[in-house]
């Protein structure tokens, strides 16, 4: 009997010891993989106030589209349902006859990593009442590091005040490279004491920051900042002089897309 007791014993270490091994090696096998792009952004369809934009990926991830009408300026966005590995993402509203620049993102739904399309691409809009195009392959107009990770980070496009009103602020500026989003900012231009600041990395190369719990009627100086890429431990950049802008007094219209003092 005690014999069958220490072999009934061994079986159940043994089974325990498999089963433990199969689940780590499931972990493992599902532990999010990185995003990237297999297939290079595509126009697939244009018309004069909207475009639609394709693009594949290596596995399923989110679909979306950082655009404006300035190259070093995109700070409006368009996203598609996650899923898939085929993305596809419909600008609407455009100007006619316009130019536009865009980038493309898809990051794991996971909490895993997040990939852009390299470079900066382009496409126009058409004039108003012109048949569709379809199936146009979009320009680069500035092509991406071919080594980001070891690039410095650098502002490539001016901050941007996107929305004022008399208690907050939304301020966008753009970079080369991904990394973290800060706000100095304060009453007096030489002592910008108060922060805000985003996520690491949320935006991609876009960088937006709302500042809370302003006076109405009041002026604000600030600058911008942005730390090098995560896990580099490079150096930050920053808004070259400080800048400003007045918040509308209570009631007063909201102020949108204009640039700071």
């Amino acid at each position: 009997m005690k014999m069958n007791k220490i072999s009934l014993l061994i079986i159940l270490m043994a089974t325990m010891a498999l089963s433990l091994n199969v689940m780590a090696q499931a972990a493992q096998s599902s532990a999010p993989q990185a995003v990237q792009i297999t297939s290079d952004p595509n126009i697939e369809t244009v018309t004069s106030n909207s475009a639609t934009i394709t693009w594949g990926t290596n596995q399923p991830s989110g679909s979306r589209v950082w655009y404006g009408t300035e190259k070093g300026n995109l700070t409006q966005q368009a996203e598609a349902p996650y899923g898939g590995t085929s993305h596809r993402v419909q600008i609407n509203n455009l100007q006619p006859n316009t130019t536009y620049y865009f980038q493309v993102e898809s990051e794991h739904g996971r909490g895993g990593s997040e990939t852009e399309s390299r470079g900066i691409r382009s496409f126009h809009a058409l004039p108003s009442g012109a048949q569709p195009v379809h199936n146009q392959k979009p320009e680069i107009v500035e092509k991406g590091l071919a080594n980001e990770e070891n690039g410095s980070v650098k502002i490539t496009g001016a901050p941007i005040l996107e929305y004022v009103d008399s208690n907050s602020a939304t301020i966008a500026w753009s970079t080369n490279l991904k990394g973290s989003t800060r706000v100095t900012y304060g009453t007096d231009p030489n002592n910008l004491t108060q922060l805000a600041e985003a996520p690491w990395g949320q935006g991609g190369l876009t960088h937006r920051v709302k500042l809370q719990n302003l006076q109405p009627n009041t002026t604000y100086y600030f600058k911008v900042e942005t730390g090098q890429a995560q896990g580099t431990g490079g150096a930050e950049i920053e808004s070259e002089k400080v800048l400003s802008f007045k918040t509308p007094a209570s009631g007063a219209p909201p102020i949108r897309n204009e640039h700071p003092h």
